[in-house]
């Protein structure tokens, strides 16, 4: 009996129905089961991050891999979705037989790939991608992260072993729902080791090592981090020797913060110093002197109770903070010659001078030089921008002095660590484009750079918040860099409970250089890579830190004397240990180099050499110096202060040999104007002599022992003992606590 015209009605339907869900695989499946369309930007290119497949190794680099050409880490979806799913004639994904398809062939190792096998063939993520083309390789809708949360959970194991369990979440598009998006993200741990993978899918990680760890996560253009502590054995660093210090925490605040990473690592802190090994201290950091004599008996005298508050204080007042802090500013602004017109560099440095001496807002110094025109040769703050050539490095400088922020890794991708896109490096330029940088800096319309990724003129933009308007006048420039101030530098209210309420960019950058400068190191450092993936170590501190200086309106002291009258900044150097300990727990003191031209200063101050001109007061670092180029001194172009805040102790070969041959240091010992001259002449005691040497080179008293180990030593003969006590004096000035704070 012929099928009658409904059944073939029927028939055709349903024959429709089957070629459909052959062609969109398990599409059909989905619409029955009210399940999302799989997503290229959050389903299939988070993996791709995961596995590696677009890192800057493989094909995310710039030259791609093979003619596969992917953005760095999916920062790019679309022209990443083009070279999967369509270039070369989609010749990347098979629609009939998915498991065949290169993306997936290649990567599970059925087929011969340069990058090794990067999943299995019966893994989560070939799974995902095989659905992915059964479904027809839909793009699916563009979708904003509107939120990306990470954490992590500890987990206590059968072995009595703490394994951590990785969650990260993800809100997009405006939902209120949250996706758990765990298995997709790309979790990253220190290279250096320590940290194990017990799981992959769901992620679990065990710390083998104590200390900080860090986790970085990404997710469809999303970087988040995550800090995990595994605790030090018991006791971690037992103070040697309590009696040259107090080993309890102090009332400090800042102590407070201290101890807490202290007691949750389970390091016991290093006893402090004792007060005259403080005062050398404090003196080089506040000041960029060693004490003399005189402040070393001076400070003696006073109560034991409240000296070194007092000492702060008086130091913190003179004239030699303004002179140390106006060199500082210097190194981190990167001065240098001023395109050939010392007439320009000489008002660049007499403006510094002139604001640092008279306590000006370092809040407005910043402002100046963001918005300053005029003759530079008058008007020395307006001399900021010719440091650099073209808007280009004017944004990198700007971002790295003020933001704290390596933006010049944006150029030519998105940043691989940050948040900060093509847009914004190319947007920035684009305000500054709108400079013209002659001898009178000013503003005009009409400027422009090249966005390196659409190959237009760039738009002007404040990074990672909103396009500006086109400069076509100078009036648009001029709003455009004061809406670009506003940003860098404006703080809400500083009395906020709520200490994230404080968003001055540029009030957390030079908190953390100011602590970098007493501690050590930055409570983020590097102190010019301010990431989300390179967080505080000490989130609370630096909160309150950066509160502090803008309730003193951007004075440096206002924390510098807190930091240093904490026992944390009074500590001694970690002992050598089999099991080194991490120095961003600040449990002991970060040994730190003399700046080159404090050095130079040091020299002559400890000599007793009057009349030399102070190198700190050279803020051009190419003022023609042989000693202090030997010596290490900055000749790059741009920032000449590391920027971790340390310097290497170790001496190059070049500078050895100086020390030992050269005339800085031999030419100071053998003049007969130094202090052992004017002792010998005096007819002063050579046990007198060498108590005085211990106070001008070390800015302590020797021991008894100490004296008597010199003075056994000491020749008869007046031309042998003259010979004996400059080699003497040459060993004091090699000495690691004089050639380091």
């Amino acid at each position: 009996m012929p099928p009658s015209r409904r059944d073939r009605h029927v028939y055709f339907a349903a024959r429709q129905i089957l070629i459909l869900a052959f062609i969109g695989g398990n599409l059909l499946s989905r619409i029955f089961a009210q399940q999302e369309p799989l997503s290229f930007e959050i389903d299939v290119l988070p993996l791709l991050t995961k596995h590696g497949c677009n890192s800057g190794a493989c094909h995310g680099a710039v030259a791609g891999r093979g003619q596969f050409f992917l953005s760095l880490w999916g920062s790019d979806p679309k022209a990443d979705y083009d070279q999967i799913a369509r270039a070369f004639h989609s010749r990347r994904i098979r629609f009939r037989v998915p498991e065949e398809s290169l993306l997936i062939a290649k990567p599970t190792g059925r087929i011969a790939h340069e990058g090794a096998e990067r999943f299995q063939p019966d893994s989560p993520t070939a799974d995902t991608l095989i659905n992915w083309i059964k479904a027809g390789a839909p793009y699916g809708k563009p979708v904003q992260i509107d939120e990306f949360l990470v954490s992590a959970q500890a987990v206590d194991t059968p072995k009595g072993s703490t394994d951590f369990s990785l969650h990260a979440i993800a809100k997009t598009n405006g939902s209120s729902s949250v996706i758990d998006v765990a298995d997709r993200t790309a979790w990253e741990t220190d290279p250096n080791g320590g940290v194990v993978w017990t799981e992959q899918s769901p992620p679990r990680i065990r710390l083998d090592r104590p200390g900080r760890h860090l986790i970085t996560a990404r997710f469809a253009g999303q970087v988040r981090s995550l800090v995990l502590i595994a605790p030090y054995p018991d006791p971690a660093t037992p103070p040697s020797d309590t009696s040259l210090g107090r080993s309890d925490s102090s009332d400090s605040w800042i102590d407070n913060e201290i101890q807490q990473l202290l007691e949750q690592a389970n390091i016991r802190a290093r006893p402090t110093v004792d007060d005259l090994t403080w005062l050398r201290r404090v003196s080089l950091d506040l000041v960029g002197r060693i004490p003399t004599v005189e402040e070393i008996r001076a400070f003696e005298k006073l109560d034991r109770a409240n000296r070194k508050a007092i000492t702060v204080d008086g130091l913190i007042a003179s004239e030699s903070f303004h002179e140390y802090w106006t060199f500082k500013l210097a190194r981190w602004l990167g001065l240098r010659p001023i395109a050939s017109e010392p007439e320009a560099t000489k008002a660049f440095e007499a403006y510094l001078r002139d604001r640092i001496a008279k306590r000006e807002s370092w809040r407005i110094i910043a402002q100046e030089l963001l918005l300053s025109t005029g003759d530079t040769h008058q008007v020395g703050q307006a001399n900021f921008g010719r440091l650099v050539s073209d808007p280009r490095t004017h944004a990198e400088l700007i971002s790295r002095v003020f933001l704290g922020v390596r933006l010049q890794c944006a150029n030519c991708h998105n940043h691989p660590l940050d948040r900060w896109t093509q847009d914004d490096y190319h947007g920035l330029a684009a305000i500054l484009a709108g400079v013209e940088r002659g001898r009178q800096v000013r503003y005009v319309g009409g400027g422009q750079v090249t966005n390196l990724r659409t190959q237009e003129p760039a738009i002007p933009r404040i990074p990672g918040k909103e396009f500006l308007p086109v400069q076509s006048d100078p009036q648009t420039v001029r709003e455009n860099l004061q809406r670009l101030s506003q940003w860098i530098l404006d703080a809400s209210d500083p009395n906020a409970s709520v200490p994230n309420a404080i968003d001055s960019k540029f009030a957390k950058v030079l908190a953390n250089r100011l602590w970098a400068s007493m501690m050590g190191r930055g409570l983020i450092d590097p102190v010019d890579d301010i990431r989300d993936t390179n967080p505080a170590t000490h989130p609370g501190l630096l909160d309150r830190l950066v509160q502090r200086l803008i309730r003193s309106d951007y004075q440096p002291a206002a924390i510098l004397k807190p930091i240093a009258l904490s026992d944390a900044y009074a500590r001694l150097e970690a002992e050598e240990s089999a099991l080194p300990l991490d120095p961003s727990f600040y449990a002991a003191h970060v040994v730190k180099a003399l700046a080159p031209e404090v050095l130079y200063d040091a020299i002559h101050d400890a000599l007793g050499i009057a009349g030399q001109p102070r190198a700190i007061q050279w803020l051009d670092p190419t003022t023609p110096s042989e000693s202090l180029d030997i010596l290490g001194r900055c000749g790059r172009p741009t920032a000449c202060e590391s920027v971790s805040g340390t310097g290497n102790v170790q001496a190059s070969l070049a500078q050895k040999l100086h020390w030992i041959n050269g005339s800085l240091v031999n030419q100071a010992i053998a003049s007969q104007k130094n202090f052992l001259s004017t002792e010998w002449n005096n007819g002063t005691s050579d046990q007198a002599i060498l108590e005085l040497g211990y106070l001008r080179f070390l800015g302590k008293r020797p021991t008894q022992e100490e004296v008597r180990l010199w003075a056994d030593q000491i020749p008869e003969g007046h031309a042998e003992k003259q010979a004996w006590f400059e080699d003497w004096a040459w060993s004091m000035l090699s000495s690691t606590r004089f050639l380091s704070n």
